[in-house]
């Protein structure tokens, strides 16, 4: 299978694209809320950079297997959205794929402290980059989805 690991601005045609198909995909928008209480709204904000990891769909490719936003929000860069696709890569790993294109692209250029607010499989990963839990967490209780557990982490520009 081959994959596109890469980051696109908002407001770019890429950007659009990308997200117009996730719009499209109505199944797949319920379980990102199911799974990671994300919406396609929450990375269709000015600002924005989403780095993903793209599969080759027959001769061509677009379908979304895996996905990382951030943001800068005030003196914070604020990085959401992380998610992978049920079924298109998660034995794979290709959240990790783009998790480090974020943190490549993103995070490191970007020399402001970050947060994001995690469930606990993607922790580790995160820890990993110098990423600290901070002693915030507790358990979403969203309405009509499974309860679950969440961790804030910070990140340091010198880290």
């Amino acid at each position: 299978m081959d994959v596109d690991v890469f980051t696109a601005a908002h407001g770019t045609v890429r950007f659009a694209v990308l997200l117009a198909g996730l719009r499209a995909d109505t199944a797949l928008v319920e379980q990102f809320w199911a799974d990671a209480e994300g919406t396609p709204d929450e990375l269709d904000v000015p600002g924005t950079m989403w780095s993903v990891v793209v599969l080759r769909d027959g001769s061509r490719w677009g379908a979304l297997a895996a996905w990382a936003a951030a943001r800068v929000d005030g003196d914070m860069l604020k990085c959401f959205a992380s998610y992978e696709v049920p079924g298109a890569g998660r034995e794979r790993g290709l959240y990790r794929d783009a998790y480090r294109e974020r943190h490549r692209a993103v995070v490191l250029p970007c020399r402001r402290p970050a947060v994001t607010y995690l469930f606990a499989q993607p922790v580790p990963l995160h820890e990993a980059d110098g990423w600290r839990r901070t002693g915030v967490s507790g358990t979403s209780s969203e309405p009509g989805i499974p309860s679950h557990a969440w961790w804030e982490l910070r990140r340091e520009p010198s880290v």
